[in-house]
């Protein structure tokens, strides 16, 4: 991993990589990316609390890489995989695609994550 993208932490560990933002803020860079965007059929996904603490969880995990990719069906899908300290990803001896049975699974915790609900159709409320 860049180094300069770890020191964008405050103490440069991974694990602090981020930062919250205003709710104002956060709902007009959706609305900016929709508006340049109207094809778009994939503007974000759901992922449970479930399937997102196994990734976190998994021993070694700092931090969470979301990659765009393109699913079996040709459609633009979000892949998570977890990170460890130095940003990289961390792979196990079988790296599969997990959908919702992950959240039941408990095999394999460092495996990439997949099928989150997306949005079109399954969009939240409070984006007006």
């Amino acid at each position: 991993m860049s180094e300069n993208n770890v020191k964008k932490s405050r103490d440069g560990k991974v694990k602090n990589i981020g930062k919250k933002m205003g709710r104002s803020k956060a709902k007009q860079w959706v609305k900016k990316y929709q508006k340049a965007n109207p094809k778009s059929k994939h503007n974000g996904s759901l992922y449970g609390k479930d399937i997102l603490e196994k990734l976190c969880n998994y021993p070694g995990s700092e931090g969470l890489w979301i990659f765009k990719g393109i699913d079996d069906s040709n459609e633009e899908c979000f892949v998570l995989f977890p990170a460890d300290a130095d940003g990289n990803i961390l792979e196990s001896k079988k790296i599969k695609s997990l959908g919702a049975a992950a959240a039941k699974d408990d095999g394999d915790m460092d495996d990439p994550a997949d099928n989150g609900a997306k949005c079109p159709p399954f969009c939240p409320g409070g984006l007006d």
